[in-house]
């Protein structure tokens, strides 16, 4: 998964799941469980320990054979390229799926989340820098975009395995 904060990544990854039965590896998750919250800010160095968290509990599943969906914001190109290179080490294929969603509608959201409290919200300087720096998916990576929920069906619905 790649997207910007709040583009719907953990709702398509959880879709994803749910209709294939793959395994699921979150760095929200593992942040959490460290007891951080990316919304509020963490350090450089922070990052990069959960940034070799997610890949040895992505080996541990490819080495039994899983599927998985990566669920983060795989916000720079230098990142997405180090777990496309540990994917081919261990002989998996790779699909980089991109929830490209306008900053109106991303905002929309945030807003609409600091009123219902149904996720962890971001604080403004938190993801003015986070929409700054963020590289989506040049022409040189191969992305399946997804825009709407009508893309995210018809995609989730050609990933269903047959019963």
């Amino acid at each position: 998964m790649c997207g910007i904060a709040f583009s719907g990544k953990t709702t398509v990854a959880m879709q994803l799941v749910q209709a294939v039965g793959c395994a699921y590896v979150s760095l929200d998750d593992i942040n959490a469980e460290r007891g951080l919250h990316g919304g509020e800010g963490i350090a450089v160095g922070e990052w990069e320990r959960t940034h070799g968290i997610a890949p040895e509990r992505m080996r541990r599943l490819m080495a039994q054979g899983e599927d998985i969906v990566l669920d983060d914001t795989n916000c720079f190109s230098w990142l997405r390229d180090r777990y496309r290179e540990s994917a081919h080490k261990n002989s998996y294929t790779v699909e980089l799926v991109y929830l490209e969603v306008s900053l109106q509608e991303v905002q929309a959201r945030i807003v609409q989340n600091s009123m219902t409290g149904s996720r962890r919200s971001i604080e403004s300087t938190v993801f003015g820098e986070h929409a700054q720096k963020f590289e989506p998916p040049q022409t040189d990576e191969v992305a399946t975009v997804l825009r709407n929920a009508e893309d995210v069906s018809r995609w989730i619905e050609s990933r269903r395995r047959p019963s």
